[in-house]
């Protein structure tokens, strides 16, 4: 008998099992993919890394720093800007102090007033003074109610934090919590972002060195009786002192019986090939002029390893999931790509693959940390390791996976972080 099975090998039930078996406990990994990762992985199609969707890490993140080894990551940075694309005008917008590159076209570009701009240098210094996890405290609204209370005229939020922000948030309504928007500005402002140069399931691989994973095998039921809990599985049952389930948030429903099931947001994600270097921009894509695309990002421009010798790779984001099926919707997006490059150049594109993620993650309107489940279930010696307890993303994932550890540990301390601590 085990001492703790961990239901799912995503970021929440890796890092769970590590603190585990870190403190001595016996620990084995069930997994119902043929792979680790759950949203953060990697897979490679003809010598391209894609990712699956389009995915950034924050290196700030609290539990990123207890939990992973950044240099191992080979982590590449980022520019903290990104450029506003209105037709073929391209217009820089970013960090004066982490991407001085980009001050002369921050400065001269119309689409933001210069009030706005002074706007956003003070809210920087603002959000700069607390501990970032008290970001997540206080009286909550909309990002979007945020800025406009804050003074950001419409122009700003519509050519700026809509298109930005709202890649973060999967949602270009801005109605996501404006306690998360002040926490990711920060974690931004504290360590940029960055792209692991071997691909994002670079973060899975290095927390499961170690530990004992079994992929391929799904979970159907829990039975609690007595001081352990029979598994029932594909491959047959399993006996543990404790269960940590670690599996999106409607299979942990079905499994537990707890609420966890706080709605999903989708996304879609198209990757193509250049033969051509159709842009030497190293920022991320804005896209002003409507339509499917939200944002696009030329990573082989910032990680040439990503694309084979003479190749380049785009990475588009379509929020949500467009009832149009993939060759009409690749299309579409080659129709608003020929508004910023030539059309015969577009017609080059060789399109890789299209991703349709149903859950990327989870509404998360104002106050909505009311509202988040626990991580106690209704079946006694079960825990639940789940963002949907935290924050979409990857700090969620991992502390929750920290935070179900803690309680099978019975780590007061651990127990006692404040969320985004």
């Amino acid at each position: 008998m085990q001492d703790v099975l961990v239901i799912g090998a995503g970021l929440a039930g890796l890092t769970a099992a590590r603190v585990l078996s870190r403190a001595g406990q016996r620990v084995r990994v069930l997994e119902a993919a043929p792979t680790i990762g759950g949203r953060v992985r990697s897979r490679q199609t003809g010598g391209f890394t894609l990712d699956a969707g389009y995915q950034v890490l924050f290196p700030a993140y609290p539990a990123v720093r207890r939990h992973l080894s950044l240099p191992d990551l080979d982590l590449v940075p980022l520019p903290s800007a990104a450029v506003l694309r209105l037709g073929t005008r391209a217009d820089v917008m970013g960090d004066p102090f982490r991407d001085p590159a980009g001050i002369p076209g921050t400065l001269s570009t119309s689409l933001l007033p210069l009030g706005d701009k002074l706007r956003l240098a003070r809210l920087a210094l603002q959000l700069r003074g607390p501990a970032p996890h008290e970001l997540l405290n206080g009286p909550d609204e909309s990002t979007e109610q945020f800025l406009r209370r804050t003074g950001f005229s419409g122009a700003t939020i519509d050519h700026f934090f809509r298109p930005f922000f709202g890649g973060i948030f999967l949602r270009r309504d801005l109605s996501t919590s404006a306690r998360l928007f002040r926490y990711y500005f920060r974690m931004l402002m504290d360590g940029g972002a960055a792209l692991p140069k071997g691909g994002m399931s670079t973060l899975a691989g290095q927390l499961a060195a170690g530990l004992e994973i079994e992929c391929g095998v799904r979970v159907d039921r829990l039975i609690c009786h007595g001081p352990q809990v029979t598994v029932q599985t594909s491959q047959g049952e399993l006996d543990a002192r404790h269960v940590v389930v670690a599996t999106d948030p409607r299979t942990a429903q079905a499994l537990t019986g707890a609420d966890t099931d706080r709605g999903s947001l989708a996304s879609t994600y198209l990757y193509y090939a250049s033969p051509t270097r159709l842009d030497p921009q190293e920022r991320l894509l804005l896209n002003l002029d409507g339509g499917y695309i939200h944002n696009a990002h030329w990573l082989s421009n910032v990680i040439p390893a990503r694309a084979p010798a003479g190749q380049h790779l785009l990475t588009v984001t379509v929020l949500g999931q467009p009832e149009l099926d993939d060759a009409a919707l690749d299309a579409r997006v080659r129709g608003e790509l020929s508004r910023w490059y030539p059309a015969q150049e577009v017609a080059r594109l060789r399109t890789l693959g299209t991703e349709r993620i149903a859950h990327a993650q989870f509404e998360q309107p104002a106050d909505y940390a009311r509202r988040l489940p626990g991580h106690a279930t209704p079946l006694p010696g079960v825990v639940l390791a789940s963002e949907v307890t935290s924050m979409s993303g990857i700090q969620g994932a991992m502390e929750s996976g920290e935070k179900a550890a803690a309680i099978v540990l019975g780590d007061l301390q651990a127990m006692s972080r404040p969320r985004g601590a």
